[in-house]
């Protein structure tokens, strides 16, 4: 697997050479080397945001290397990410190969990764995802030797009122998945804005040791917390990444498949949760068939509960400016919840980044 860029050039700022060092970092011998891993295939139009991204992390000097693992892409992402780092030392792609031991899809490009990797904490993100200034100092904080996964927050920004509500959709359920965490219940982690321990992920085996799934966050997550180890779920403004939101329905119930047939390993009490919250409009409809007062009287509260949530997590992460958007959000899931189980009931196969999945 060649890697391009080399080890041993130092660096005065984050990563760019001839800038002063940031302020407001943690520097010493007890800041931890972080690896910054990131999949990449077939991303020409988003690495670069990316890429400039993670150039800005304030973080100490000499603690950072970043490992672009471009996966078979067919078109312009390696040039792009090669001619980005050529005066960046700490920047390195690899190329990813085939697994000789059948691992697939994302699964195979984070392990070829971590192998190359020197840090104690491995921070995880997407080639279409900009992560925070301050992602690297507040993520890892969070770790003590118990805590073996954190999870950030990411939100999908679009100009157009589909993506604005995808971005509600998606600060809804990361919400809820803050809250539960909580009181201590273990949901899932965002792939895309997560961070583990070295030791966690060789305790499990790494993605060698697990089996295949198109959630291998989820996977990875719920093997570590399985082992023993912590985890932390955060909602706040210094984690919180933006990444692409999708621009077509085929490809937002293509999406929603996907993270569906990861939802089948989640306990059956959550299973049976997200299918009520999909499909409450139907089931609603039918119990006002036999008391209505009682329908509505349920559907109020629900509604009650989810604007709460709504505002708790438009606050938390400073994002007021959508409560408009808030609003729309329950026509908009009265409508995306029934079509999104009827699309996972099809007998037609998962595609993600141009790969397909049975």
């Amino acid at each position: 697997m060649p890697v391009e860029g080399t080890h041993s050039a130092p660096f005065r700022s984050l990563f760019m050479p001839g800038i002063d060092e940031p302020t407001g970092t943690r520097s010493g011998l007890d800041t931890p080397f972080i690896s910054v891993l990131i999949a990449a295939r077939n991303e020409e139009n988003a690495i670069l945001d990316c890429l400039r991204a993670i150039a800005r992390l304030n973080y100490p000097p000499g603690k950072v290397e970043v490992l672009i693992g471009n996966d078979q892409s067919t078109d312009q992402t390696r040039t792009r990410v090669t001619e980005f780092i050529t005066d960046k030392p700490t920047f390195h792609v690899v190329d990813i190969t085939p697994s000789s031991i059948g691992l697939r899809g994302k699964a195979n490009v984070l392990a070829q990764l971590v192998r190359q990797a020197r840090g104690s904490l491995l921070f995880f993100t997407d080639a279409d995802t900009r992560v925070p200034p301050d992602w690297l100092t507040e993520m890892s904080r969070q770790f003590n030797p118990p805590t073996g996964v954190v999870t950030g927050v990411t939100l999908p920004q679009g100009p157009g009122l589909f993506q604005k509500l995808q971005t509600i959709d998606w600060l809804y359920n990361l919400t809820l998945t803050h809250l539960v965490s909580i009181m201590g219940i273990p949901v899932t982690a965002m792939g895309n804005n997560m961070a583990v321990s070295r030791a966690g992920y060789e305790a499990v085996g790494g993605y060698e040791a697990l089996p295949f799934s198109v959630v291998e966050d989820y996977t990875l997550f719920q093997a570590i917390v399985a082992n023993g180890y912590g985890f932390r779920n955060l909602l706040n403004e210094q984690v919180l990444a933006e990444t692409t939101p999708v621009t077509t329905l085929g490809a937002f119930l293509q999406q929603r498949k996907r993270w569906m047939r990861g939802a089948t390993a989640l306990p059956a009490w959550m299973v049976g949760s997200l299918y009520v919250q999909y499909l409450i409009g139907p089931l609603l409809l039918l119990l006002g068939y036999f008391s209505p007062v009682l329908a509505a009287g349920l559907y109020l509260i629900r509604l009650f509960i989810q604007l709460t949530i709504l505002s708790f997590g438009l606050s938390r992460l400073k994002q007021t400016n959508l409560w408009l958007f808030a609003l729309l959000f329950e026509p908009y899931q009265l409508i995306i919840g029934p079509l999104s189980v009827a699309f996972y009931l099809l007998p037609v196969p998962i595609e993600w980044k141009g790969r397909r999945y049975t």
